[in-house]
């Protein structure tokens, strides 16, 4: 008789796991698939840029200007737009990078200090953002081959020279500035104003400042979202990596950041400072928030960057 009793507990215990392991295993799946879906939905918000329109033209700074349009290298379907701004026998051109959920716009006032010191300026829209084509942002990963079609556009429209082309970003477009500028031999020099070491140390703050998402909801959701970012973007923000692309560069580049930027803090200028393989020219901006080094002291703003570019051409 106790065979049996224990016969029939074994045979009792066998067939109520799979019931405890559904009772567990179900809540676990439905709650995989919400942060899945939730991060699916945070990665393709956040990743989508604002096409704001342009509060400036260069008539509005009294500049001679000419309308362009240009393809990205390697994307013939993109079509993106922008100024070219000629210096009278110029030496050298400038192409300028905005920031993200900018436009070409707000690279145009410090353009007539680079035209009155011999640099013809090009300012383009990057995909997804102003007037060019709206594309799918790609987190800086495809935007280096629209810098990298700037570039094309300025050799085969303008003639201009290998040696005699330079990159100034802000922001977004400094980190895209430094991820290019050392792919292309033509590039005589980068300066990268307010740039991002890593795109992956930003994903929580970045999440929480473009999308609905609370802080504490970004921080959980970072793995996901990084994760649902290579799955459905094809981005790997992981590789997104600005300070291991300034460690490539076989010249000085130049660099500025605001002391008290609180979107992409200081530690990021270090952090890229500290790879270098030669010593840059750098400017530290006091008491001036993300971006604003210009804003708050454009003399100095100006002279370092011309002194910077004039150094590299050896003038």
């Amino acid at each position: 008789m106790r065979s049996l009793n224990t016969f029939r507990s074994w045979v009792g215990s066998r067939t109520s796991r799979p019931k405890r392991i559904r009772r567990v295993a179900v809540p676990v799946v439905i709650l995989t698939l919400i942060y899945a879906a939730v991060s699916f939905y945070i990665a393709d918000s956040a990743l989508d840029a604002e096409a704001n329109p342009l509060e400036e033209r260069p008539q509005d700074f009294a500049l001679h200007y000419e309308e362009v349009e240009f393809t990205p290298r390697g994307w013939p379907t993109i079509v993106l737009r922008g100024w070219w701004l000629p210096a009278p026998d110029a030496r050298a051109t400038v192409i300028r990078v905005h920031g993200i959920d900018s436009n070409r716009s707000s690279m145009l006032a410090m353009a007539p200090a680079l035209i009155e010191s011999g640099y013809s300026v090009l300012a383009f829209d990057l995909r997804g953002h102003g007037e060019s084509g709206q594309a799918q942002m790609g987190a800086g990963v495809h935007e280096q081959d629209d810098l990298l079609g700037a570039v094309d556009y300025l050799i085969r429209e303008r003639g201009a020279e290998a040696g005699a082309i330079f990159l100034h970003g802000n922001s977004y477009g400094g980190a895209i500035a430094l991820m290019s500028g050392w792919r292309e031999p033509a590039v005589a020099g980068v300066f990268a104003d307010s740039a991002f070491a890593s795109l992956s140390d930003l994903v929580v703050q970045e999440v929480a400042r473009r999308t609905s998402a609370p802080s504490w909801l970004a921080s959980v959701l970072r793995p996901g979202v990084i994760l649902m970012a290579r799955l459905s973007k094809g981005i790997d923000i992981g590789g997104v990596y600005p300070a291991g692309d300034a460690a490539r560069y076989s010249y000085a580049i130049g660099l500025a950041h605001c002391d008290i930027d609180d979107r992409i803090p200081i530690s990021h200028l270090e952090r890229i400072r500290a790879g270098l393989r030669y010593p840059p020219r750098l400017t530290v901006y006091e008491g001036c928030a993300h971006g604003d080094a210009w804003d708050d002291y454009p003399l100095r703003y100006e002279a370092a960057l011309i002194a910077y570019l004039d150094e590299r051409l050896g003038t």
